[in-house]
């Protein structure tokens, strides 16, 4: 991601800003911190149970706006940063065999979860607040630099007893986990690149949560996974992307 980033110095050259510079070390840290729940969360707890609370970020994203930025949060935009959050469970949950709901109710994940929600945020937040002052040419760089150094802390365990080579990574997994880490970096980037130019952070969040909307219709355009097997499910799938739809079109409006 850094790599990537490092171009956009030739087109937003910015200015030298001490606290651009330190706004970017910690955008590149709280990412770091939020991913880091995030994978305890999902190595914690089931999928299904993580993932939509991880969809609260939004909110996060909405009401850390209204107490440090100088942009107010309208209803519309607060409505629809709650609908997208509400949409992203509807699109995540997976009923039990007897059941709506998961029978039990895993406190741990939940925790991560929502720490992971909140550092995402907060991530956000930071970059619509010091990007411009730094140039996001020089700010977004350096915030992905500052999560290349960090992230080697999370192999820590495994250097530590000698098993980076064997466990760490499966040659099997490699291919697969390696191009889904790019498409990841790289629409993280997007994102990011998107609130550093314009601002914005809930409605960008809002509009980017769309993405399950193209999941669903997808999904359902294959003819495969369990929303064309299972009844409860396509009721909580079209239930979810008619919300976003509605959190889209009032975020929007908002702009």
């Amino acid at each position: 991601m850094a790599g990537w980033s490092a171009p956009l110095v030739f087109f937003f050259p910015g200015q030298p800003s001490s606290s651009g510079f330190w706004g970017a070390l910690l955008a590149g840290a709280s990412l770091f911190i939020g991913r880091l729940c995030a994978i305890r969360a999902l190595a914690h707890g089931d999928l299904s149970h993580a993932t939509p609370l991880l969809g609260t970020k939004t909110v996060f994203v909405a009401i850390l706006t209204s107490l440090f930025l100088d942009e107010p949060i309208t209803s519309g935009l607060m409505a629809g940063a709650i609908l997208t959050s509400v949409a992203v469970a509807l699109l995540s949950i997976s009923p039990q065999e007897k059941s709506w709901w998961p029978k039990k109710f895993d406190r741990i994940t939940t925790g991560w979860a929502l720490l992971a929600a909140f550092f995402f945020a907060l991530t956000d937040i930071t970059v619509q607040k010091f990007a411009r002052s730094l140039g996001i040419g020089w700010f977004q760089p350096l915030m992905f630099a500052t999560l290349a150094l960090l992230t080697p802390l999370l192999f820590l365990p495994e250097l530590r007893h000698f098993r980076f080579s064997s466990t760490l990574l499966p040659p099997p997994s490699r291919v697969g986990s390696l191009a889904g880490s790019a498409v990841i970096g790289f629409q993280t980037s997007l994102v990011i690149l998107v609130i550093g130019l314009f601002g914005h952070a809930t409605a960008t969040n809002v509009i980017y949560a769309a993405r399950g909307l193209w999941a669903v219709l997808l999904e359902g355009a294959a003819g495969g996974g369990t929303a064309s097997s299972d009844r409860r499910v396509l009721a909580l799938r079209l239930t979810g992307a008619t919300l976003l739809l509605a959190a889209v079109a009032l975020a929007v409006g908002s702009l």
